[in-house]
């Protein structure tokens, strides 16, 4: 055996090194990780699929959001084959100790994007009713805002994903500012933070109290919670496979919607992106070069695109050629409420 192996080896030694200076590399270049993220075109969905409002209106047409596939952490190879594909991004994933994201873990990574999910589900479904109350006092929604979810932290952060913010106090300050006093709390939340603040946090049904320095950061979203038992109509909604919260805009107004006798989709195929805010401004989104030509392949007839995205969106749009979908650039929930009425 070993003999036969020898005489294989002496035979084709040319054809064997040949081989190997044409695989490892190749082997090299398609396992070793990068930095980097791949942003491709993904797929459409309609919101009557993921939040159910039990009215009788009719909607002739559909409200959808658009997802993209990211795929993080790939190779070099990988990163080779995408730049020379059509609708499809390389991006760089930061490294920077404090504000880059590449020390999360994939389970940090995701469970970070359910909460982005779940903040955008509710602040839609509150906005929406609230909104539609105004015309309908027979609509009721009962709900509390409780709090910060954490989806950053630094690398050198005591914070982690999931930590809820409950309380805060400034350092020069005597006492804690709660989540129950809403309109501050947000403020503080978003406001500059300063060495020797504190947050108290909800960690596994446990308080704990972080004092903030210099050499920490972190990021994340308002959350609300609503009480389904009481809501008039009746709402539900399931999970999905996507996360983040882009769906903000798109999902207020396919609620508001099923909540109105009017039907703002007039037959049409609406989708869009953008994030929302409980005051109802829409806040940019990433992938939206891939996202355009998304929402063309499932024939959307109007694209809302937050105003922040609309440059490179247009440059998207642009290169589709012949479309008959309509890019339309937005700020507020009620600037796309106002062009479906009027158009």
């Amino acid at each position: 055996m070993l003999n036969s192996f020898k005489y294989f080896v002496k035979k084709y030694w040319v054809i064997i090194i040949f081989t190997l200076i044409i695989n490892i590399p190749l082997i090299c270049l398609g396992t070793i990780r990068t930095n980097k993220e791949i942003l491709t075109k993904g797929f459409t969905t309609k919101f009557d699929s993921v939040v159910n409002v039990e009215t009788e209106y009719e909607e002739k047409g559909s409200f959808s959001t658009t997802a993209v596939y990211d795929l993080e952490k790939t190779t070099y190879l990988q990163n080779f084959l995408a730049s020379m594909m059509k609708n499809v991004e390389v991006l760089d994933i930061s490294t920077d100790s404090n504000y880059g994201s590449s020390h999360l873990t994939q389970s940090e990574s995701y469970k970070a994007a359910k909460i982005q999910y779940y903040s955008s589900i509710y602040n839609s479904i509150v906005l929406a009713y609230n909104e539609a109350k105004k015309d309908n006092s027979s609509i009721n929604i009962d709900y509390n805002y409780v709090g910060c979810d954490v989806t950053f932290y630094g690398s050198n952060s005591d914070f982690r994903i999931g930590d809820r913010i409950i309380k805060i106090k400034l350092k020069d300050s005597n006492t804690f500012v709660t989540r129950e006093d809403e309109t501050e709390f947000r403020k503080l939340v978003s406001s500059k933070k300063s060495d020797g603040d504190i947050f108290t946090v909800l960690r596994d049904g446990q308080e704990l109290e972080i004092v903030y320095d210099s050499n920490d950061t972190f990021g994340g979203y308002n959350m609300y919670e609503v009480n389904f038992d009481t809501i008039s109509p009746k709402c539900t909604f399931k999970d999905t496979r996507t996360g983040g919260p882009s769906g903000g805009l798109l999902q207020t107004l396919s609620i508001y919607n099923k909540l109105t006798e009017f039907d703002y989709t007039k037959g049409l195929k609406i989708g869009g992106t953008g994030t929302i805010n409980y005051l109802g401004n829409v806040g940019e989104i990433g992938g939206i070069k891939e996202k355009i030509p998304t929402a063309d392949d499932s024939k959307i007839d109007i694209f809302f695109c937050p105003k922040d995205n609309y440059d490179d969106a247009l440059i998207a749009y642009n290169n589709l050629g012949n479309t008959k979908m309509k890019l339309v650039k937005v700020e507020t929930f009620y600037d796309a409420l106002k062009y479906l009425k009027e158009n």
